[in-house]
């Protein structure tokens, strides 16, 4: 079974934290708290290079094994930053993550909620 990585906007306002409603068994997971974007692991690792500017550029750490949270009021800078590499993601696989990161932080936007990276 192929792995996959997956991020979330919230629907709501959380009171909580964030992972207790996803870091648990699959059959507890609280999901309809969530928008949910799922992306094969092999798909994400194309976008490393657009996470690694969100890191540098917006204060975040999302890495592999990390739980990190976009806020809200940098959901557009970081479209503007994701609008940079653009034209650098040629490649089928590369273009399909792309318009699912890209999904994701306009879907958030909308909402004016963050965007949460569970990888």
């Amino acid at each position: 079974m192929e792995r996959y990585d997956e991020i979330f906007i919230p629907i709501h306002d959380l009171n909580d934290d964030w992972t207790i409603y996803v870091n648990t068994d699959p059959e507890h997971r609280q999901l309809h708290h969530f928008v949910q974007f799922k992306m094969f692991e092999r798909e994400n690792e194309t976008l490393w290079d657009i996470y690694s500017a969100f890191n540098e550029k917006l204060e975040t750490l999302i890495d592999r094994y990390e739980n990190e949270e976009l806020p809200a009021d940098k959901v557009d800078a970081a479209i503007a930053i994701a609008e940079s590499f653009r034209n650098k993601k040629t490649g089928e696989l590369e273009k399909a993550a792309f318009e699912k990161l890209m999904q994701a932080l306009h879907k958030a936007k909308e909402m004016g909620k963050p965007v949460y990276f569970w990888f």
